[in-house]
């Protein structure tokens, strides 16, 4: 996975994967996966500024103290949502060569986060320790090992794969946020209007992609061919 994690703050030492587990009372029906659930839904339809505490408690039904049982604050809610995404990314059923699992393990973790674009935001929100999150990195680094690189490029393999996945997907969803059609099309009239300031990007105009998938695929391909003759 990326690296991730912000200077100047105690995000490490705060991740709810470093706290104890508490007991469950006398309230079995309200569980941390099904806090986690909802919270999801809620990120799902109304982003990440649209989760609360208080709008959490009211799609579980549940007064808001009894959250705090299991979550002790709204950062805990949003990464265990951020991890409980990443277990959607499906780990392989059969051995692949490297190159194609790689690719295929990198195209489902995209497709993953372009289902969920909030989740983009919280990528270096904090160090990512969660179960499916290292389950994930794991397998990423042991397929990567395979290519026979030393262990220290396998490390630096496994951050530019998975950085230029993250940028990928928060690029898409920056366009997509609104009308991508009306915003293409103003970037073209403003970058042909201003030509003679933007000349590299003016001619290009035409060649840009606007096929998401083919891009990200062509690039991911570039990458895995690169590592092939290291």
């Amino acid at each position: 996975m990326a690296k991730n994690g912000r200077s100047g703050t105690d995000r490490g030492s705060s991740t709810i994967w470093l706290k104890p587990a508490k007991r469950a009372r006398d309230v079995p029906a309200l569980t941390r996966d099904r806090i986690v659930q909802a919270a999801v839904e809620i990120l799902d339809m109304l982003g990440q500024d649209g989760l609360t505490i208080r709008k959490l408690a009211e799609h579980l039904n549940a007064g808001a103290a009894s959250l705090y049982w299991h979550v002790e604050t709204r950062d805990d809610v949003l990464e265990l949502a951020l991890d409980s995404v990443l277990g959607e990314i499906p780990l392989p059923t059969e051995p692949l060569e490297w190159e194609k699992e790689v690719a295929r393990f990198l195209t489902e973790w995209r497709q993953t986060l372009l289902r969920h674009p909030w989740s983009t935001s919280l990528f270096g929100f904090r160090p990512l320790l969660g179960p499916n999150a290292l389950a994930r990195s794991e397998h990423l680094r042991a397929t990567l090992k395979r290519t026979g690189l030393p262990e220290v490029d396998v490390v630096h393999a496994g951050y530019t794969l998975s950085n230029f996945m993250l940028g990928s997907v928060a690029t898409q969803v920056a366009w997509q946020a609104g009308n991508e059609a009306e915003t293409r099309a103003r970037v073209t009239s403003f970058l042909r209007e201003n030509a003679a300031e933007y000349p590299a990007l003016s001619s290009q105009i035409e060649s840009e992609p606007d096929d998401w998938d083919e891009s990200f695929s062509r690039g991911l391909g570039w990458i895995i061919r690169s590592l092939a003759i290291l």
